[in-house]
């Protein structure tokens, strides 16, 4: 295969027979092949997806989307594709984007190239933009360098990047997974700007509690990784060598994993202290060259680490305006101790 012929979309699916037509007929413009997990949907999406021209693979139960990523990943790879492009079901990705995708992968085909619908954060609802900007302060770090939407699902993988890294967490963790483990091992992340579709009935599968504190603490965690290891290895800016290094070791089990990223979020407060006091002993008295990466990551060191302390009062500020929303309040605390604490300063 070759050129466009070597890229193929992938769409994992859950019950989204209303709108998963649609987006497979749109990539199979672009794209010669389509390629649709539906993920044990208890509605008529696979057949709607064949229907509309995707080659469609079917799991028996509800496995969420870090797993049909992987699944996807491996399916196109058994298939002799050399890249994918993952779009979502729910019809918030154009598929009239993908030919800008195709374009920046071949100026770049080695980078792994990520959507971003931040030139638009007034489409973006504001508990989802609020949370985006956080997400983005800290991946930004853990990944060395800059990416101006995160949380964006829309992407072109090469395959042998995604080969070279491995994928643990489950649900829309792995999304971040994949951002932080390519970007710390020194491959490239190019940003692609992309309209930001929220459609007044378009479901979501993201669970605005639950997935936000699963993508937080594995983030927290991974950090408190990197920044140990730095610590430790003077010069080091790329942490992640592969499988098994960084914070792949205290991956034994999935159980094991979850009480790993509990102790490390109950402990992140007095760890980041440590850190700090670390760096400004080693570094600027001693000399020593550690924390090579948080130094090079373009944010005031000082500013990191005092966000960083300030996250129980984020969560705390974040529970207060919850309340207020409910009884209509809409006090609108954490849109502005976010824009504080947690800016954009590599811009």
């Amino acid at each position: 295969m070759s050129g466009n012929d070597a890229i193929c979309a992938v769409i994992p699916a859950y019950n989204a027979e209303r709108t998963v037509g649609k987006v497979v007929r749109g990539a199979l413009s672009f794209l010669p092949t389509v390629i649709v997990a539906d993920d044990g949907s208890t509605d008529a999406t696979a057949e709607v997806a064949k229907e509309a021209g995707a080659q469609v693979v079917r799991l028996r139960d509800n496995r969420g989307k870090g797993h049909c990523l992987r699944l996807l990943f491996a399916e196109a790879r058994k298939r002799g594709f050399e890249a994918v492009i993952t779009l979502d079901s729910d019809g918030q990705h154009d598929p009239a984007d993908i030919p800008r995708f195709l374009d920046a992968h071949r100026h770049d085909p080695g980078a792994v190239i990520v959507g971003s619908r931040m030139a638009d954060e007034d489409a973006i609802p504001v508990h989802r933009r609020n949370s985006m900007l956080v997400a983005r302060f800290y991946v930004c770090l853990a990944a060395n360098r800059y990416i101006d939407d995160t949380q964006c699902g829309y992407r072109l993988c090469p395959l042998s990047v995604v080969e070279s890294i491995a994928l643990f967490k489950d649900r829309f963790v792995t999304e971040t997974e994949l951002l932080l483990k390519v970007g710390d091992s020194g491959i490239p992340i190019r940003s692609l700007p992309i309209r930001a579709v929220y459609l007044p009935d378009q479901r979501t599968h993201f669970r605005s509690v639950p997935d936000v504190a699963a993508i937080s603490v594995y983030v927290i965690s991974y950090i408190m990784v990197k920044w140990a290891v730095e610590s430790c290895r003077p010069g080091e800016v790329n942490t992640y060598k592969g499988p098994g290094s960084g914070r792949d070791r205290f991956f034994l089990s999935p159980a094991m994993d979850r009480a790993f990223e509990s102790l490390m979020v109950l402990t992140c407060m007095p760890l980041s202290a440590l850190y700090c006091a670390l760096y400004f002993l080693m570094r600027s008295l001693l000399g020593f060259r550690v924390f090579e990466g948080l130094k090079g990551c373009g944010i005031p060191v000082g500013r990191v680490f005092l966000s960083t302390m300030m996250l129980p009062l984020l969560l705390g500020i974040s529970i207060i305006d919850l309340v207020g929303n409910r009884v209509g309040l809409r006090p609108g605390l954490t849109s502005r101790f976010v824009t504080k604490w947690y800016p954009n300063l590599w811009k």
